[in-house]
C-alpha cells in the first residue's frame, strides 16, 4: 500500500513572487503631480528669467542715464515659489547728480513672489559709504551703518506706487579724513521708519502722501556733547513733484516751483524729553531753496515757564516759549499747558507776529 502524496503543489504556493498593477488612479495622480511640478518649474523659470531680463534692461536705461549699478556677483534663485536677487558688494554711481554721488554697501537682497513681480521686499546690508564730488577729491564723505535694513517697493504697471522702509540701530558718521573736523554731526536712531504713496488725486499729478517716524534721535555736532534722545513723528504731503525728477537740485527745485510745489504738514510731533512740539500748515520752496509759509505751532514743557531751563530742540524751543508767551494764546497738549501761536516763514526767517525767532537754512 502506498502513502497519499500530501506535498503542495506548485500552484498551491500562496506568493508567486509577482506584483499585480497599481490602480489606474494612483498612475493618474503620479502623473498629475508629475505634470503639475513640471509645470510650475516652468513657470519658475520663466519668472527668474522674466526678473533678470528686467533688472538688466533697466541696469542699461540708467547707464544710459549717467547712473551706474554694479554687484561684485549676482545670482538669482528662490524655487519654487520666490525669484530671489542677490549683489554682493553692491555700488552705485550717479554721475547726473550735482554734487557726484558715489555709495557702496556690503550686500544687497530682494525677493518677490513668482506670480507678482511688481511687489518686492528688499534688505540692504551695512556699512554704507556714500561719498560727493570728485572721485578722487570727494567733498563730503558719510558711514552709515545699522542692526538691520528693510524696506518695500509696489510697483504696478512699471511705476512706484508705493514704498516703505525700516531701520533699526541707525548710524551716519560724517569722515572728517575728508570734509574736515568740525564740518558734520554724526546721527543716532534706534528706529527710522519712512513711508511714501501715491496719493489719491487726479491720475497726472505727482502727488506723494509721506509719513516719517523716529525713536531715540540723537545728533551730535562735531566737538560737541550728545543732545538728548528726540522722538519725531510727520504726516504730511509733498504736492506737484515733478516728474520724472531731475537729478540735479537746483533744476528739481525750480521744477518744483514751476509746478506749484508744497509740503503739506498734517500733523508734526516732537517730543526731547519733557518738552512737546506740535505743528500744522503748508510751506512751498522759494527762489533760494528754502521754505515759505505758515503753520501753526503748539509747545509744552519746562521752557514755557522757565525759558532756557530745558533748552529743547538745539536751544529753539526757549525762543520759542518766549515768542509764544508775548504773541500767543494759552492752549493744551493732550491735557497738558501749553502755548500755540502762528508762525511765518519768508525771506529765510521764521516770524512770530512781527517778532523773527531764527533764520531758516537752504533746503537745497
Amino acid at each position: 500500500m502506498t502513502e497519499p502524496d500530501s506535498a503542495p503543489t506548485p500552484s498551491d504556493s500562496t506568493g508567486s513572487g509577482k506584483l499585480g498593477r497599481p490602480p489606474r488612479f494612483v498612475v493618474l495622480v503620479a502623473l498629475a503631480v508629475v505634470a503639475v511640478a513640471a509645470g510650475w518649474s516652468a513657470v519658475w523659470y520663466f519668472g527668474t528669467q522674466k526678473a533678470d531680463a528686467m533688472i538688466t534692461a533697466w541696469l542699461a536705461d540708467e547707464a544710459a542715464r549717467g547712473r551706474t549699478y554694479a554687484c561684485g556677483e549676482r545670482s538669482v534663485g528662490g524655487y519654487p515659489f520666490r525669484v530671489e536677487v542677490r549683489c554682493t558688494e553692491p555700488s552705485v554711481d550717479i554721475a547726473d547728480a550735482k554734487p557726484h554721488v558715489r555709495a557702496s554697501a556690503s550686500g544687497f537682497r530682494a525677493v518677490a513672489q513668482v506670480w507678482n513681480l511688481t511687489h518686492v521686499i528688499y534688505e540692504i546690508d551695512g556699512p554704507v559709504r556714500i561719498e560727493g564730488g570728485n572721485k578722487r577729491r570727494p567733498a563730503f564723505a558719510v558711514d552709515t551703518d545699522w542692526d538691520l535694513l528693510q524696506g518695500s517697493l509696489r510697483a504696478p504697471g512699471g511705476q512706484i506706487a508705493r514704498g516703505d522702509l525700516a531701520i533699526t540701530g541707525f548710524t551716519a558718521m560724517p569722515d572728517p579724513a575728508v570734509g574736515g573736523p568740525g564740518g558734520g554731526a554724526t546721527v543716532t536712531a534706534s528706529r527710522v521708519g519712512i513711508h511714501g504713496r501715491k496719493a489719491d488725486t487726479a491720475p497726472d499729478a505727482h502727488d506723494v502722501d509721506i509719513a516719517v517716524d523716529t525713536i531715540d534721535l540723537v545728533v551730535t555736532p562735531d566737538g560737541m556733547g550728545p543732545s538728548d534722545a528726540v522722538d519725531l513723528s510727520f504726516v504730511g504731503r509733498l504736492g506737484a513733484l515733478p516728474y520724472p525728477p531731475p537729478r540735479d537740485p537746483e533744476a528739481f527745485l525750480a521744477a518744483w516751483r514751476a509746478n506749484g510745489g508744497s509740503v503739506e504738514v498734517g500733523k508734526l510731533s516732537a517730543t526731547q524729553g519733557e518738552t512737546e512740539l506740535r505743528a500744522e500748515g503748508t510751506l512751498t520752496p522759494d527762489g533760494a531753496g528754502r521754505p515759505e509759509g505758515s503753520v501753526t505751532i503748539k509747545l509744552a514743557g519746562p521752557d514755557l515757564t522757565t525759558p532756557g531751563s530745558a533748552g529743547a530742540f538745539g536751544g529753539l524751543a526757549p525762543v520759542m516759549a518766549l515768542a509764544l508767551r508775548l504773541a500767543g494764546r494759552p492752549d493744551d497738549i493732550e491735557g497738558r499747558t501749553a502755548v500755540s501761536g502762528t508762525i511765518e516763514m519768508r525771506d529765510g526767517k521764521v516770524f512770530l507776529g512781527p517778532m523773527p525767532i531764527a533764520e531758516l537754512p537752504k533746503i537745497f
